[in-house]
């Protein structure tokens, strides 16, 4: 009785298995060559498969494209999430929060500075993309700003101030990185959002 089980498990570990595959040679094709001279057919020839059977899993190369930076964001997420939960102040956390995000675009930045370029000259394409990052990036600084009230190193606010916070403090990361990618100079990271943080928080305190 166990065996359809057993079945549906098996296959279902050689698609992840398989999708897994697809991924990491994407990710380093598109590493190396850029998005628009990496076709379906490298994809699956770096697998050892045919194009049918990355069709099977996968309409498109930019969808593909699209689950490589999904991983690339889940992997920058992790590791702000967790230089945020090591910081103990509301300002500290803030800090990291924008040092780590910042930090990782520089690096992602050298293994993708072709495709960079690419998506960049995309805006529908890109600001898909935007978008679902800063959702994710919205949770956690709502986090840091409920901390900051909880701890009371800041000041009552309301769910409305809170979300123009958010609204401005990654605004404002954003213009860093358009200008930090725009000329490839990280020299004002730090001093930058040292700045930017010690500005919202000393004006947020009680």
């Amino acid at each position: 009785m166990s065996y359809p089980t057993a079945t549906l498990l098996a296959s279902a570990t050689k698609e992840d298995a398989l999708r897994e595959s697809v991924i990491v040679a994407a990710q380093r094709l598109f590493q190396h060559y850029g998005l628009a001279k990496v076709t379906l057919e490298d994809i699956a020839k770096a697998i050892g498969k045919g194009k049918s059977t990355l069709y099977y899993y996968y309409k498109s190369k930019e969808e593909i494209f699209t689950a490589v930076m999904d991983r690339e964001i889940g992997e920058v997420m992790v590791e702000m999430a967790q230089a945020v939960e090591s910081a103990t102040t509301a300002e500290e956390k803030l800090c990291v929060f924008s040092l780590t995000k910042l930090r990782a675009l520089r690096k992602k930045l050298a293994l993708y500075g072709i495709v960079c370029k690419e998506v960049n000259s995309q805006a529908e394409f890109t600001c898909a993309m935007r978008q679902s990052y800063m959702k994710r990036e919205s949770v956690l600084l709502r986090g840091i700003l409920r901390f900051g009230i909880e701890t009371g190193e800041l000041g009552r606010l309301s769910p409305t101030d809170v979300e123009a916070l958010v609204f401005v403090m990654l605004s404002g990361l954003h213009g860093m990185e358009l200008e930090m990618m725009g000329n490839n100079n990280f020299e004002m990271l730090e001093p930058a959002v040292g700045i930017l943080t010690r500005s919202l928080i000393h004006g947020l305190k009680s």
